[in-house]
């Protein structure tokens, strides 16, 4: 079986869903998380937006964040099916994330995956809160 295609992965404060059509409205997109101390966390609500296609009937996704310095997985979700009647259609999921993980500045990753099948992810920089900023 041929896995989705990731259309769109997008990690944010807010993400509505206009009741009359269906849209979703994504609001303060980020991509860096920035702290005063390590290790720490990041506290703020975060909502993940995907979008996948090619999906053929019932498929499991996994999401994981991971630390590009030795590949270790610092957060997990648990498996979510997505649906499609057909592999033309999209298939969009909202869904809340837990607290990041900040052990230390650098780099990261936020994936999406189906099986051990990596579909795509978003890099996320964190950094160190200096005076300046």
């Amino acid at each position: 079986m041929t896995p989705p295609v990731l259309q769109a992965l997008v990690l944010a404060d807010q993400i509505y869903v206009d009741r009359e059509t269906g849209k979703k409205v994504i609001a303060g997109t980020f991509n860096a998380l920035i702290s005063a101390k390590f290790p720490s966390q990041f506290e703020r609500k975060t909502w993940a937006y995907i979008c996948l296609t090619e999906v053929s009937g019932k498929t499991d996704i996994v999401l994981r964040y991971v630390d590009l310095d030795d590949n270790s997985v610092l957060l997990e979700s648990p498996s979510m099916e997505v649906n499609a009647a057909s592999p033309l259609h999209s298939v969009e999921v909202i869904t809340e994330i837990p607290p990041f993980p900040m052990p230390k500045p650098g780099t990261y990753a936020f994936e999406v995956y189906t099986g051990d099948d990596l579909l795509g992810s978003l890099r996320v920089t964190v950094n160190a809160l200096t005076e300046k900023q």
